[in-house]
């Protein structure tokens, strides 16, 4: 009895004269054999023929063996189901589509080269984890998924900003390692009860960076993303051009806190014995990073005398608080590093005994400046409201610090960074938005101030305010409803005008709700100032929306930079702007918009 042709593990019989084929759906008409049906096979799915070639032979000899030894058994027929299951690819559908998503948002955040799919240990490893899925070729990957990606993201950002009420953005410039200027911007508000940071864009900057140029590129970006009208404010450092912008597009300017913070530090080293330590440890720091045998060595010692292996730290004026961490490392190493030196040639001067003394003073005085900036630098929570509870935090640590002060030289270095704080940090608690930020915040109300004038200002300052949103508001709601008519003739009623309604004025609304809400005790300062205003009915929750979500740093945009810096490497220098932007801007924001 003949075998039945292997062509019919691949077509089905739809009536008594036609075949189809069951991978590409194409019907053939029956002569009496299966000719034209394995040619088919041949010319349009060939790998699939041959690999069934090849599978029925193995089985046809496997068979034989068999049968010698135990006689004739079922021969196991090479099906179209076991094919796929072992070597075809995903088709175009669901599956294919999320795993596609998968790969693009994997390039995007981990910051990895568009090329990842042509690494060859990349794919051997792929393919032992799925061989059915084949990655997108570098191409399709740029020009479709990327952009398709990119478009994703962008609309679910457009829908929430097309909901909120009140946001702010950063800006910042920075010049890539191809020396182009690049221009960030990022957006904050609040969404789903949560304060995000997401980004608009990044774009080239061509020309002057002067106030005119950097105003008109914001305009337009805020234009595009329809938020110019409901943006509050603009957080930047203090360059002067940037001060500027704001005023051109008559939104109110935030200076970084983080960036002034920076400042005030910056100004006790001028103090000549800081300098000159200052001085000392740089010195020893890049012995220790440009000599192996130095650094050898002093592993050696740490090994040795069973101390971690730490590095010295190198002091970076564009990085905040580098100084304070480069000292900071040096104490902790000290007798490594004393040791090491003495067993090194050449070795610089090491530090003495007075020496140490004011380093460790000078890090008490520069210890609640990191902690400020760590502190103000968040994304994900409200920052303004802490900047003036901030400043009254280090003044008073500097009373504190000063008891613990022994040397001459350490009391100059305090004396200098009070004056910096009075001249830097004191304005801050002069700025409309940040005294009502504070007051706002349901942890600090009145607490955040120093003195009790102060207190009293800001309870003036956010009735005022109050009062003019309200006024505000009430004559939104006049335009929208009609003047009611007044009645012709003379009543007879001596007492109708008892029946007029009384007219409160927003100031005396404002004066009512303001008062309920600071006669109430502060919240714990773990809680969330968002879920306070969610759950009260007070409209002052209104205005505390607009204020909150300003940040006080304008550290988002520096992170998009540190990110963007991790991507234009100088092997990938000639990205174009139009990728860039797309990959940091999933990056960014796919946390706050992923399926």
């Amino acid at each position: 009895m003949s075998s039945k042709s292997r062509a019919w593990d691949y077509f089905k019989k739809t009536n008594g004269k036609f075949a189809k084929c069951s991978l590409c759906k194409r019907e053939f008409k029956l002569s009496g054999n299966t000719t034209n049906l394995i040619d088919h096979m041949k010319r349009k799915h060939n790998e699939v023929w041959m690999w069934s070639s090849t599978v029925s032979v193995t089985q046809d000899v496997d068979t034989t063996e068999q049968n010698e030894k135990m006689g004739p058994s079922p021969k196991k027929r090479n099906t179209l189901k076991n094919y796929f299951d072992r070597s075809s690819k995903y088709p175009d559908g669901k599956t294919k589509q999320n795993l596609d998503n998968k790969y693009v948002r994997m390039i995007a955040v981990d910051m990895e080269p568009l090329r990842k799919g042509e690494h060859e240990g990349f794919r051997d490893f792929v393919n032992a984890l799925d061989s059915r899925y084949e990655i997108p070729d570098t191409t399709i990957l740029k020009k479709k998924l990327l952009p398709e990606y990119y478009e994703n993201v962008k609309q679910k950002l457009v829908i929430a900003l097309s909901k909120a009420e009140h946001v702010s953005v950063t800006t910042d410039l920075w010049t890539s390692i191809a020396n182009e200027g690049i221009l960030s911007v990022t957006c904050h508000f609040f969404h789903n009860e949560k304060l995000i940071a997401p980004l608009l864009e990044v774009v080239k900057m061509e020309g002057s960076h002067n106030a005119e140029n950097i105003a008109s590129m914001l305009d337009a970006t805020l234009s595009k993303w329809d938020i110019r009208s409901k943006c509050e404010a603009i957080t930047t450092d203090n360059a002067q051009t940037m001060i500027n912008a704001a005023a051109k597009l008559h939104i109110r300017h935030i200076p970084c806190f983080a960036h002034t913070l920076n400042l005030t530090v910056s100004d006790s080293f001028a103090v000549t014995c800081l300098d000159q330590i200052l001085k000392k440890c740089k010195s020893i720091v890049t012995f220790f990073k440009m000599s192996t045998l130095a650094s050898d060595k002093l592993r050696a010692i740490q090994r040795e005398l069973n101390k971690p292996e730490l590095k010295v730290i190198q002091e970076v004026p564009t990085r905040w608080n580098s100084a304070y961490h480069m000292l900071q490392r040096i104490v902790t190493m000290k007798t490594e590093l004393t040791l090491a030196l003495n067993e090194c040639n050449r070795a610089p001067p090491g530090v003495n005994a007075d020496e140490y003394l004011i380093i460790q003073e000078t890090i008490q005085i520069l210890e609640p400046f990191d902690l400020a900036t760590t502190k103000i630098s968040g994304e994900s929570y409200i920052t303004l409201s802490l900047i003036i509870p901030l400043i009254r935090g280090i003044k008073t640590k500097l009373v504190e610090v000063e008891s613990q002060i022994v040397t001459e030289s350490g009391n100059k270095i305090l004396l200098c960074m009070k004056g910096s704080v009075d001249k830097r940090l004191s304005p801050y608690e002069s700025r409309t938005p940040v005294v009502l930020a504070t007051i706002l915040d349901p942890r600090f109300k009145k607490k955040g101030f120093k003195t009790s004038d102060d207190e009293k200002r800001a309870g003036q300052w956010l009735e005022k305010a109050y009062a003019s949103h309200l006024t505000k508001e009430r004559l939104a709601v006049e335009e929208t409803q009609p003047t009611p008519s007044t009645s012709s003739g003379t009543s007879n009623d001596l007492l109708g005008f008892l029946d007029v309604p009384d007219v409160s004025t927003p100031l005396s609304n404002s004066l009512v709700d303001v008062r309920q809400y600071l006669e109430k005790p502060v919240v714990d300062r773990k809680e969330c100032p968002i879920t306070y205003w969610k759950y009260t009915n007070n409209k002052l929750k209104e205005l505390a929306m607009l204020y909150l979500c300003i940040p006080a740093s304008s550290v988002p945009s520096e992170r998009i930079f540190s990110k963007a810096g991790q991507i234009l490497t100088e092997r990938r220098n000639r990205l174009k702007e139009k990728r860039l932007n797309e990959l940091l801007f999933i990056k960014q924001n796919s946390c706050y918009f992923n399926d």
